[in-house]
């Protein structure tokens, strides 16, 4: 009984101090390349899309100034890029024919994903206000698409000195490609961020994530390596 009574004292003292916040959130970013290399000669177009996010996130303070944060978020990400590319490794179809080899010309890759993710991270409060935090995050993503084409340009076949293929623009001519399959279901990466509360109930937060698991599966090497990057700036509302 009395290990019971001390269990419940406790448990009423951390939920006294948790604080819980409702947080919606707009995002920037996409599956971006670790490094713009020599293949990519210039951008097109880029539309980042409609991004967002909304979760349910709790910290509960320690001691100096030091707490644990983490929480529940539905995450939304996307991207429409159009790229100049010379001697990108690319496997197409167009027609009734697979091809594979180097492209010189232009690339146009769209992708979707929604993800449910759970944060973990350590905070440190710099003011009664101010609060940064920084950690990992394991993602599990509920709708993957990664599609788009080559077009207005030539594939060698294999290298770069192979058989040359010109393809045009409009379907049938232009390389087409779906690599939905191919991309991983889980992702983790690095979260960091910081919270303002500049109201009792209000404040606003940022957030940056880097997956460190790449968009795709180890043996997929269609496309070069592409991880999930994206800064998030948003509101919070206090409930507790």
């Amino acid at each position: 009984m009395l290990a019971a009574i001390t269990a419940m004292g406790i448990q009423a003292t951390v939920l006294d101090s948790l604080h819980v916040d409702i947080r919606l959130g707009y995002s920037l970013g996409g599956t971006l390349p670790t490094h713009i290399g020599h293949e990519i000669r210039g951008i097109n177009n880029f539309d980042p899309g409609l991004n967002f996010t909304v979760s349910a996130e709790a910290t509960l303070p320690l001691k100096n100034r030091w707490g644990i944060h983490t929480g529940l978020r539905y995450e939304t990400g996307g991207m429409d890029v159009d790229s100049r590319v010379k001697n990108y490794d690319i496997e197409v179809v167009r027609g009734d024919e697979s091809l594979s080899g180097m492209f010189v010309g232009n690339v146009r890759i769209k992708s979707t994903q929604r993800r449910i993710s759970l944060p973990i991270q350590a905070t440190y409060d710099l003011s009664e206000s101010l609060r940064l935090r920084g950690g990992l995050f394991m993602g599990w993503l509920t709708h993957r698409r990664f599609w788009g084409w080559a077009y207005n340009g030539y594939l060698r076949e294999g290298t770069p000195v192979g058989a040359k293929v010109e393809m045009g623009s409009e379907p049938g001519e232009r390389g087409d490609f779906d690599f939905d399959s191919s991309m991983r279901i889980m992702q983790w990466g690095l979260d960091v961020g910081a919270d303002w509360q500049f109201h009792s109930r209000w404040g606003l937060f940022v957030e940056l994530t880097y997956g460190f698991s790449g968009l795709f599966k180890s043996d997929f090497h269609s496309v070069q390596p592409l991880r999930p990057m994206y800064g998030t700036i948003g509101l919070a509302y206090r409930i507790k």
